[in-house]
Parts: structure tokens; C-alpha cells; sequence
């Protein structure tokens, strides 16, 4: 179980995250929706260890937390091939077998339609859609207690979306480790969440199963965004 207890944090003097109370089971699927400047990604950045709250503890209990972020192209080394790349995670964590980990880059790889012979090329001679599924194998492939995703459809088409959508209910159902999705769009996050998480202004505003997402005691905001979905 992952749980954050009043979880404050500021950039600079601007308080960009208030209060946060949340806990994550490691077999759970959960969704974060909320609007540009609502905190979602600074969340996510201090589960990761990146940025470390103003206020407030975390407790992760061990768990191995690996991301995959929006921008593909600013996950990778320029200077290195897609191979190298995919050497470094396999030689740092040694919380899966390397030969697991090069087996399950060929099935994600075949999976995801992607010709191997990409991993001879630089990062500058992929395409944005190539360039993120190749940045979803290589966390996918290492197999972490909790997958967080920012935005990771947001260079995809409707096809390529749909794929990806189906490679996270894949690893779920086989691995039954824990998803945590964040996302602007609630229809993508839909088809893959159990639970949704809905932040505004820095705060958890609603956090409710998917099962009550139409449901009258959603929040105002929450009953606003789906009104755009």
C-alpha cells in the first residue's frame, strides 16, 4: 500500500498542492483527471521521488514506483540508440531478471507492432507515436509494484491510443500490479480505471469507484468535466 498524508507543496511561494490524502492499494487501477494547473502532475513527480513535498509524509513501503511520462522524446538520451537505452534500466534495476526483461521487450515489442530494427535508431529518427510506445516498453517491461503514466496518449492517434489502452489492461491482468493513469481525458481514462481521482486547484475534490461516476453526489467540478465528456 502507497499512502501520502497531507501532502503540501509550493513552487516558489505558489501553493501548488494542498493537503493531499491518498491511498493506493498495489492492485489497483486509478485515474487523476482536473485541468492544466491542477496539481496532477507535481503528484505524481513527488510519488516518484522527484520533488519533495513542503509538507506532509509519504509512505511507499518499498514499493518500486517507475513513470511514464508525457514527452517521450525528453525521456530519452539523444545521444544514445533506442538499444542503449533499453540497456541502462536492464543493468540499474535488478528487481527482475535481465533475461525476463529482454523476453518481455520482444513480446511488448511484436505486441505494439514495432519492428525491432527501431532499436538501432536514435531518439531524432522516430516518430512522436514510435517514440512513446518504445518509452511505455521500456518502463512496462521492467514490471514495477505501481505504474504511473502522465498523459501518455498525448502524442498518439485514435488507433494507436486504443493499442495502448489494450497494453495497460494486458500488463494489469497478467502482472496485477497497480496503474496510476493521469490523464485530461476521462473517456480514455474510462476504459481502463477502477477508481477516479478528480483534482482541482491543487486539491482532491471527489475520489470515488467508476461504478458511481454518474452518480448525483459527484462533485460540481466532477459533474462539470463530464459534462464536457
Amino acid at each position: 500500500m502507497i499512502e501520502l498524508k497531507e501532502i503540501s507543496f509550493k513552487y516558489n511561494q505558489a501553493l501548488v498542492l494542498k493537503n493531499i490524502n491518498l491511498t493506493m492499494n498495489t492492485d489497483e487501477i486509478i485515474g487523476i483527471v482536473g485541468e492544466s494547473g491542477s496539481g496532477k502532475t507535481t503528484l505524481a513527480h513527488i510519488l516518484l521521488g522527484l520533488l519533495q513535498p513542503k509538507q506532509g509524509d509519504i509512505f511507499t513501503n518499498d514499493l518500486t514506483l517507475l513513470p511514464i511520462f508525457q514527452h517521450a522524446y525528453d525521456s530519452f538520451n539523444p545521444k544514445f540508440n533506442m538499444e542503449k537505452s533499453f540497456k541502462e534500466p536492464i543493468n540499474h534495476f535488478k528487481f527482475i531478471s535481465p533475461h525476463k526483461v529482454q523476453q518481455r521487450l520482444k513480446e511488448l515489442m511484436v505486441y505494439m507492432q514495432l519492428d525491432s530494427k527501431l532499436l538501432d535508431r536514435f531518439p531524432s529518427e522516430l516518430s512522436g507515436g514510435q517514440l512513446q510506445r518504445l518509452n511505455t516498453i521500456r518502463t512496462l517491461m521492467l514490471e514495477p509494484d505501481i505504474l504511473v503514466c502522465d498523459e501518455i496518449t498525448a502524442s498518439l492517434d485514435v488507433i494507436a491510443e486504443q493499442k495502448m489502452v489494450a497494453v495497460l489492461k494486458d500488463y494489469h491482468q497478467r502482472t496485477n500490479k497497480g496503474m496510476l493513469i493521469i490523464s485530461h481525458d476521462i473517456a480514455f481514462l474510462n476504459q481502463l480505471v477502477e477508481r477516479l481521482i478528480v483534482m482541482k486547484n491543487g486539491e482532491i475534490v471527489d475520489d470515488f469507484s467508476m461504478e458511481h461516476l454518474l452518480s448525483e453526489q459527484r462533485h460540481a467540478y466532477t459533474k462539470q468535466l463530464l459534462s464536457i465528456y
